[in-house]
């Protein structure tokens, strides 16, 4: 039985145009001005969800209403034509790439992302890793941009049978029941975008809305036919477009989530859906030959685009405009192979009929899961890389040790009485404090030491209510450990509302008499793309500095501190000046302004920092006895 073919509409293909340009720029970063262009190009991915959902209901409802009946098993091989040839083309050119520009923790986060893509589940995978979308740790990661086929293909798995039951059991109500699950999922993701951003970004329940959308126009067409002029027409479709460029050109959220503001380019695109006609003016620009080309290839684009920019940062091999534009062409020429040789031929029953198709799925499946269970078992082969003592270029490396660090140290009660017992406070960058003078404690024996880690503009709660920032109550250990306290040291990346509670937070230290210790900002040096400078030289010359490069580097790295940090300082060191506060420097545990100078290594020449500013274990142990030798603490 062959299944319905949906008339081809031209329109569409430009809609996938527009939205994958904007994707590709988006994933770019490109900056103009001091603007990334495309702020919300992100949004291109809710436009496909919108026409997926558009032709897969055309799909079903049309065959049904034809046929009287529906092929399930022809259904899901035509998706599995459709999607499965060229990822796995991609995957299997990404695995040798992955060898050479992957670190070693990098290429086992690839290999178990090949594994969660093949399983059509790496939305949640790259969710519970942590990846935070259109951040710099997801920039780096090859596969990231396989969350939304993941999303489809639970949709494209769902939908049909839900759909045709509706269809033979509800048939009077489906319309009814569509809506009322466009709605629902609505109503979920605008408040799962303020409860966890994150995790509605990700999920297909924040994503049916916008699929539905596409459902709610094939169901509206089969009820009414608009009988409207064509200058009406023309105006709508135009004024559809202008909406969707201006949601690409003027959204922005540090965390791109679903809700209510992503339906701008939504109504946009499903007013071109309902109300373009090939005969009308403005299809002259919709239907323009270069733009449904794009169209065409825009599967291949998408799934090509990431990856390179992924394998480009991660080599470092993209630093001008120029080496960014041989990326992009390189882009569409591996695209438009893609499309020619892989995504039409296996489209194409003529080509491979079913049986050698599904054969051949199986067997690149277990190739592709056999090939990342090998790099997993073997720790991402760390043998590729230098072992250069304790050193590595390995961001992940050094975050993991820190991380093991944080629960073995946990946060530890005071236990002698006759010791002055600090509590340090702060997010991360206390940790960091906190880690330097714990690893070092036999050095300061009248001294002992615990952590909260909390923002400091939640300080004011501590000290009023004994609650966090969100209403969530200390449990006894974190109770003692602030009862028993006879300092607290501030440490943290200050934010402009962590300043701006400070003189009531320290006012209300004064009546609880507590003692209080402010830090600054810790330094922030280069680090761009996972690699500091001594990463970069490392890279580059595969060894690490010696003697005079050393020097030579310690200026570079005082060069190459962020302006932004000392204004923040400014503003700190105003503040103790104002109520009498005791102020510590870390500029000084790092820095001789004298020579202009700034430590990196430590004396077994591994890294003090891993990326711009926080310390790496052996940073840590370091940063302690500096703090020893220069008397930091000084608590007299």
């Amino acid at each position: 039985m062959k299944s319905y073919k949906v008339k081809y509409r031209p329109e569409i293909d430009s809609l996938r145009a527009i939205s994958i340009i904007a994707v590709i720029i988006y994933h770019a970063k490109v900056n103009l001005f001091g603007y990334q262009i495309f702020s919300g190009g992100y949004l291109g991915v809710d436009i496909f969800f919108v026409i997926s959902g558009y032709l897969i209901t055309s799909i079903i409802f049309r065959e049904i209403q034809k046929k009287k009946s529906f092929s399930f098993k022809n259904f899901y091989i035509k998706r599995a034509r459709r999607i499965l040839p060229a990822l796995f083309f991609l995957i299997l050119c990404c695995i040798p790439l992955s060898w050479f520009a992957l670190m070693p923790t990098g290429f086992i986060d690839f290999s178990k992302s090949i594994i969660f893509s093949l399983g059509f589940s790496s939305n949640f995978y790259f969710y519970l890793t942590g990846l935070e979308y259109g951040e710099i740790n997801g920039l780096l990661k090859p596969l990231l941009h396989t969350w939304s086929l993941a999303v489809e293909e639970q949709y494209y798995i769902i939908f049909p049978i839900l759909f045709v039951l509706g269809f033979y059991f509800f048939k009077k109500k489906l319309n009814i029941i569509i809506l009322s699950l466009l709605l629902l999922s609505l109503i979920f993701a605008e408040y799962y975008s303020f409860r966890n951003s994150n995790l509605n970004f990700y999920i297909l329940p924040s994503r049916v809305w916008e699929l539905l959308v596409g459902s709610s126009i094939v169901m509206l067409e089969n009820k009414k036919k608009f009988k409207i002029s064509s200058f009406t027409r023309n105006i709508i479709c135009f004024l559809s477009l202008i909406i969707i460029f201006y949601s690409f050109f003027d959204f922005y959220e540090p965390i791109p989530s679903p809700g209510i503001k992503s339906i701008i380019p939504i109504i946009g695109t499903a007013l071109i859906l309902i109300f373009f006609k090939q005969e009308i003016f403005i299809a002259k620009f919709i239907t323009n030959k270069a733009i449904v080309g794009l169209g065409l290839i825009s599967y291949s684009l998408y799934l090509w685009h990431y990856p390179i920019f992924a394998f480009s940062r991660n080599l470092r091999i993209a630093q001008s405009v120029s080496e960014y534009l041989i990326i992009a062409i390189f882009i569409f020429l591996i695209s438009i192979f893609s499309y020619f040789f892989i995504e039409k031929p296996f489209r194409d029953k003529k080509f491979i009929s079913n049986k050698k198709f599904v054969t051949t799925v199986l067997i690149f499946l277990i190739v592709l899961i056999l090939s990342s269970v090998i790099i997993i078992k073997n720790k991402g082969f760390e043998n590729r890389f230098l072992n250069y003592s304790e050193f590595s270029t390995d961001y992940k490396k050094y975050l993991t040790d820190v991380r093991i660090k944080k629960y073995e140290l946990g946060n530890p009660q005071f236990n002698n009485t006759f010791k002055k017992n600090i509590l340090i406070i702060g997010n991360s960058h206390a940790r960091d404090i906190f880690n330097s003078l714990k690893l070092n404690d036999n050095l300061f024996n009248d001294l002992e030491f615990s952590i909260l880690d909390l923002p400091v503009h939640c300080m004011e709660n501590i000290f009023i209510k004994l609650e966090f920032c969100d209403g969530l109550k200390m449990s006894k250990l974190q109770k003692k450990i602030f009862y028993d306290s006879d300092i607290i040291l501030v440490s943290t990346k200050y934010s402009q509302k962590d300043i701006d509670s400070l003189k009531q937070t320290i006012n209300l230290s004064k009546k609880i008499k507590k003692k209080i210790i402010l830090t600054t900002n810790s330094p922030t040096f280069y680090y761009k793309d996972y690699a500091s400078l001594v990463d970069e030289f490392f890279i580059k010359n595969k060894r690490l500095p010696i003697d005079d490069e050393i020097i030579l580097m310690e200026n570079e790295y005082f060069k190459s501190m962020s302006k932004k940090t000392e204004i923040l300082n400014k503003k700190i060191e105003q503040i103790s000046k104002n109520l009498n506060i005791k102020l510590l420097r870390k500029l000084d545990l790092f820095c001789d302004l004298s020579l202009k100078r700034c430590s990196f290594l430590t004396k077994d020449k591994d890294k003090i920092l891993f990326d711009g500013s926080h310390y790496s274990i052996k940073g840590a142990k370091h940063i302690g006895k500096r703090i020893y030798d220069l008397n930091w603490l000084d608590l007299n």
